[in-house]
C-alpha cells in the first residue's frame, strides 16, 4: 500500500495551550525517531535525517487545531532511493512516525476534539481510535 492511497487522519482541535504542549511533544518525539522537525508556513515538515525529500510527514498549526498528514505520497519511490532504502523500507519507517504521532494526539482526547485514525491497525497499534 502506498500512502497516495492511504487516508490518514491525525487532527485536534484544542485550546490554544495544549496545542503548543503538542507540537512540543510532536516535535520532540518525531526527531527521536529521525525526522528532523523543520519550520514552514503552516507548521513542520518531518523529514528523515533532515534530507529534504518529497515524501515526508506534515503538521499544520492553526490556531485552535494540529493535523498530520504524509506529503507526497505518490512520489515515495523516489524518496526513498534519495534515502538509500527501499520504498518499502521507508514505508515502514513513515508509519512509525504515524504512529507516536498518533500516540501523542490521543494524549490530548479528553482536552477537545481528537481524531487519530490510521488504516489497517489495531487500535493499539495505529488503527481508530
Amino acid at each position: 500500500m502506498g500512502f497516495e492511497e492511504l487516508n490518514v487522519e491525525l487532527y485536534a482541535y484544542l485550546p490554544q495551550k495544549e496545542i503548543k504542549n503538542l507540537i512540543s511533544m510532536l516535535i520532540s518525539e518525531m526527531e527521536a525517531l529521525g525526522f528532523l522537525a523543520s519550520p514552514r508556513a503552516e507548521g513542520y515538515a518531518f523529514l528523515p535525517a533532515g534530507l529534504p525529500v518529497a515524501t515526508h510527514i506534515r503538521a499544520a498549526v492553526y490556531e485552535g487545531a494540529v493535523t498530520v498528514w504524509v506529503r507526497g505520497g505518490s512520489e515515495i519511490a523516489e524518496s526513498s532511493a534519495l534515502l538509500k532504502m527501499s520504498p518499502q523500507e521507508y514505508f515502514e519507517n513513515l508509519m512509525r512516525g504515524l504512529r507516536k504521532a498518533r500516540e501523542i494526539f490521543m494524549k490530548f482526547e479528553s482536552k477537545g476534539i481528537v481524531r487519530a485514525y490510521i488504516p489497517g491497525g489495531d487500535p493499539d497499534e495505529g488503527g481508530d481510535n
